[in-house]
């Protein structure tokens, strides 16, 4: 910048960070004015890397000799020499070594400002000398060589040997303004450049490789009619969901496949066809067959098709997303499709684009195998403030026990779409405290349970808690108990609670994943149960005094929270927007995913012939009307014994009555209509007409019969 107070104001807040006091002498601050260049936003993007460049420069100049400083101040380029072999040491730097090409450029021109050119960017010297390289008389590798011979001989044509590069009539030889928009590509290609440079294609190629091969397998099982193309297909989806396509799209792609699977087959017959038919054909007729409902909006449309068409070739079909791809037309200058593009016009404008990019790159010395590749270089730089993002492996997060192979293991455990579970996992990551609601018996314990247990099976722990009326702050954090004393006294000791025990095993262990499970969160006085946590819950970086030990405290970024809440229990009424902001919350409910359909599931796969029960509660929760007041699946997900009629009419008895008599309370009539025999009847198709003189369906039997073995089950939390 230009601005001399806001040059002072950078290197005051640089010198700020000495542990003794530094002030910027008076002469350094008049020659902050007017400044000598402007260095653009990838300057002011990467500041680090230029500090840090400016550290390893000085580290290492004091290193050097006074003799040997002063052979390399008495020559200019001996100077450069050294500035250009510097050994970074610091791990920032080695990762991305050429980011501080700019400071280097521009300490260069401070040293030696008569022999080095007042440019910092480099691409610009070398479109300077390629633009002049008439003048050049002797061959040189070197480009401030070549631009120490090109000043000379454009002397006579501007009348002096001060003039700058960047003067108007001397700009629009070097960098035209184009209609072809040759600058903008130019700086699309450099930053390609950098992450081709940094290994970005290493670490974004072969993981879409891999899922382009698991969509290969399941398009073959798709043409070959294979029973488990389904599962196929879901699988090299659900490998997709970390960046290719949101979440929630892959959820709702799944539920489409299991509850139409015969429109969903159809549909990617059409996509995956072996015809020879054009890509534009394929994902119309597949657009044609893909329900509206499932993925709205042609955008979102063509991003699910460009996924699947990975399983038939993805090195030439490449992922889409409309709006990484928006960005990078815009910052080419190439066109924008029509605002009604349909999905077959999007993939195919995004095709070309990547054509026309690999073209573009190849001008410029950057070579792409295929069109991957460039898809790989889009997605890398697709940040508009020209930040290089770190690389990372999209399988897997650091602190993440759940990788892919694991996730799908856990989902065929639990019987639910890998989706559903990928969205509980990506609430976690992201605000690291969710809550499970809904109505009892819909495994929210069990699940955050098995969570739990899954985290500790990979390094990490939980504990289980469950808050009540009585639960207080000093029964969770910390606060003083009874005790007896050394000498046989009562007294009171200091008592860390368990939540700052789990804290403190998370805190020593930072690479893995610590949970802590709140039952019935909802139960408790959740604002005096938790008090500054708060504040921590959100602001995990923060540390805050507790009540009793005045102890700086701060909640470790591995440790989880999830807490389950009963939709039933008026106490829900009482969790306030403060804790309502500080969790996500995923519904746990008989009418929707996951537990719609888990019991059939289960019975199918455990107990094939109580397959009925599934439609008995069905039939009961479609009566109930009130989805919070919903009849679980848990209840009747028993292995041993197994379910038969006079088992299930015991568990409906003793444990589902009884909650309905809950919430039917005065109205008896309604009760009715759930009584098991009635309701048997009413699935079977066999109903009667209510007697008028007993109100009970004609041909009622006595419902208090056939008590399993065991003495039965009561219903699950």
């Amino acid at each position: 910048t230009k601005n001399s107070a806001t040059q002072q104001r950078v290197i005051d807040t640089v010198l700020g960070w000495s542990p003794s006091p530094v002030e910027i002498p008076q002469e350094l601050v008049a020659s902050l004015t007017p400044g000598i260049a402007s260095t653009g936003q990838y300057f002011h993007t990467s500041r680090p890397f230029q500090v840090g460049f400016l550290i390893e420069f000085v580290e290492q100049w004091k290193e050097k000799g006074l003799d040997e400083q002063h052979r390399l101040l008495a020559n200019p380029w001996e100077f450069k020499g050294f500035v250009t072999r510097l050994n970074f040491r610091s791990t920032l730097l080695q990762g991305y070594p050429n980011r501080p090409s700019p400071q280097r450029e521009t300490l260069l021109h401070l040293i030696f400002p008569d022999t080095f050119e007042a440019i910092v960017s480099f691409d610009h010297k070398e479109k300077i000398a390629r633009t002049f390289a008439k003048f050049v008389a002797a061959p040189e590798e070197d480009v401030d060589r070549k631009l120490e011979q090109i000043r000379p001989r454009l002397e006579p044509q501007y009348g002096s040997s001060n003039y700058l590069f960047y003067e108007p009539d001397i700009r629009v030889q070097w960098d035209p303004p184009t209609t072809g928009n040759g600058d903008l590509w130019d700086e699309f290609v450099r930053r390609a450049r950098e992450h081709v440079d940094i290994g970005r294609l290493e670490s974004e190629v072969p993981y879409k490789i891999e899922i382009g091969r698991r969509l290969a397998q399941a398009r073959e099982a798709v043409l070959d009619g294979v029973d488990e193309w389904g599962r196929m297909v879901n699988a090299g989806m659900t490998n997709s969901m970390n960046n290719l396509i949101h979440y929630i799209q892959i959820s709702k792609f799944h539920g489409w496949m299991n509850e139409s699977s015969d429109d969903a087959l159809i549909a990617l017959q059409a996509l995956w066809t072996q015809d020879d038919v054009s890509v534009a054909e394929r994902v119309s007729d597949f657009a044609d067959l893909f329900p509206s409902s499932v993925a709205r909006g042609a955008g979102t449309r063509a991003n699910v098709a460009s996924v699947l068409l990975m399983g038939l070739d993805v090195e030439q079909y490449p992922p889409f997303r409309v709006t990484v791809f928006n960005q990078a037309y815009e910052r080419t200058g190439y066109d924008q499709p029509e605002q009604d593009a349909d999905e077959a016009a999007l993939y195919e404008h995004a095709l070309s684009f990547l054509d026309r990019f690999i073209e573009e790159a190849q001008t410029r010395g950057l070579s792409m195998r295929h069109r991957l590749d460039a898809q790989s270089l889009v997605w890398a730089t697709q940040n508009k403030d020209g930040r290089i993002p770190e690389i990372e492996d999209p399988t897997r997060c650091p602190t993440d026990p759940w990788t892919p192979p694991n996730m799908e293991a856990l989902s065929r455990e639990l019987l639910w779409e890998t989706g559903e579970l990928q969205k509980i996992v990506h609430g976690l990551k992201d605000k690291r405290q969710v809550i499970f609601q809904g109505p009892p018996g819909t495994g929210k314990t069990y699940v955050a349970k098995r969570i739990a247990e899954w985290c500790r099976e990979h390094g990490g722990d939980f504990q289980i808690v469950q808050f009540h009326p009585s639960y207080s702050y000093e029964d969770f954090v910390e606060g003083f108990r009874p005790t007896l004393t050394d000498g046989g006294q009562a007294g009171f000791k200091l008592t860390k609670g368990p939540l700052r025990r789990i804290a403190e095993k998370a805190e020593g262990n930072p690479d893995a994943t610590f949970i802590l499970v709140i039952d019935e969160i909802n139960r408790g006085n959740v604002a005096k149960v938790l008090g500054e946590l708060y504040f921590l819950l959100e602001y995990r970086d923060e540390k805050v005094g507790l009540q009793y030990s005045n102890e700086q405290f701060s909640l470790p970024r591995n440790l989880w929270f999830i807490g389950t809440m009963n939709t039933t229990d008026r106490s829900i009424a009482l969790v306030d927007a403060a804790l309502r902001r500080r969790f996500y919350f995923f519904g746990f409910f008989p009418d929707e995913l996951p537990v719609k359909g888990l019991l059939d599931r289960w019975l199918k796969e455990n107990n094939p012939e109580a397959k009925w029960v599934a439609d008995l509660v069905d039939l009961a929760n479609r009566k109930l009307e009130d989805r919070h007041l919903g009849i679980g699946p848990s209840h009747f997900m028993k292995k041993d014994p197994r379910l038969d009629e006079n088992r299930v009419r015991f568990i409906w008895e003793q444990a589902i009555i009884p909650y309905i008599e809950e919430q039917c309370f005065g109205n008896e009539e309604k009760l009715k209509e759930f009584a098991y025999d009635r309701l048997k009847r009413e699935l079977d198709g066999t109903a009667l007409k209510p007697d008028a003189g007993s109100g009970q369906p004609e041909g009622a039997v006595d419902e208090g019969n056939g008590q399993p073995e065991n003495g039965g089950d009561g219903a699950s939390a």
